[in-house]
């Protein structure tokens, strides 16, 4: 993220959030943000690739819950800019200080100068988030840094709270958005509904937990450490046996397992190689948009 002087406008308002919600019926849907009302500062502060986004709670009792829609208020200083194509929206299972494993992302939102845009995921069946805090962020296609007239993502002004707004630099990696200087809150909301209340879920809702693996955990036993490029080699030049979640095998998240994956694991461990691609050292969710099957994760992770 590149510091820059935020400008001050007005962004009209689609319909009214609220901060929190109140407990309702089972499949009732609740907005859920950190702000209320309008943005009035938009933020032409960023690069290509860069992230910004909120970090959202729910009370323990409703969770799990399915997400249903994201919405992100995007306005610039004369409000006439095009329609803009952004990289993704992404939700994410933790909050800070890293929020870990990706859960789901939805590509290529096009967003409209002077409105919060809001965008569903119910074609994917909603995004279920089994605990909280967890992160949704907005990953930025263009560059918009020193750019006055750009449009970008627009926060209210009034305040930052801190462990609630985040960005993901380039370089720098996550941080507290308030600790960049950052002075209100993002104007961005999901719309949930709970999962699972009194025992039943609704239609649409499953009921098995989502599978956890960790990546370079090749062998399953919780650590990553030389037995798992051998158990990689193993399996790929030897006859032995596969994991029983082959994303895990994938040390370089290139979609294949090869023999690079064991060369980069190996090198991380032993050569001051990069780290494995997330979900790493922590487990995360698997999911089918990763593209290797994961069948059965590892104890350690469930």
């Amino acid at each position: 993220m590149v510091q820059r002087t935020c400008i001050r406008l007005a962004v009209s308002v689609c319909f009214a959030l609220l901060s929190t919600a109140a407990w309702g019926q089972c499949g009732d849907e609740f907005p859920l943000s950190n702000t209320e009302g309008a943005g009035q500062v938009m933020c032409p502060c960023f690069v290509a690739g860069e992230e910004a986004g909120v970090v959202l709670e729910v009370a323990p009792e409703e969770y799990p819950i399915e997400i249903l829609r994201i919405g992100v208020a995007w306005g610039s200083v004369l409000g006439d800019t095009p329609n803009m194509l952004q990289g993704a929206l992404h939700i994410y299972e933790n909050g800070l200080p890293n929020p870990g494993a990706r859960l789901a992302s939805l590509e290529g939102p096009a967003f409209v100068d002077g409105f919060i845009n809001e965008f569903s995921l119910e074609e994917q069946g909603g995004v279920r988030v089994e605990s909280g805090p967890f992160t949704v962020t907005m990953e930025f296609s263009d560059t918009n840094a020193e750019m006055l007239t750009a449009a970008s993502m627009v926060h209210d002004g009034d305040g930052c709270q801190p462990g609630k707004n985040v960005v993901k630099a380039i370089p720098g990696g996550w941080s507290d958005a308030c600790a960049l200087g950052l002075s209100g809150d993002w104007v961005m909301h999901v719309v949930y509904r709970s999962v699972n209340c009194d025992g039943e879920e609704p239609v649409g809702g499953g009921n098995e937990l989502p599978l956890m693996f960790m990546r370079g955990d090749d062998n399953s036993d919780g650590r990553i450490d030389l037995s798992d490029p051998i158990f990689s080699l193993t399996h790929q030049f030897a006859g032995g046996p596969s994991s029983g979640c082959m994303e895990s095998m994938d040390s370089n998240d290139d979609g294949q397992v090869n023999i690079t994956d064991p060369i980069f694991s190996l090198t991380h461990l032993f050569a001051g190689g990069p780290a494995l691609p997330a979900p790493y050292p922590d487990c995360g969710v698997w999911t089918e948009e990763a593209g290797l099957v994961c069948e059965a994760a590892p104890a350690s992770c469930n």
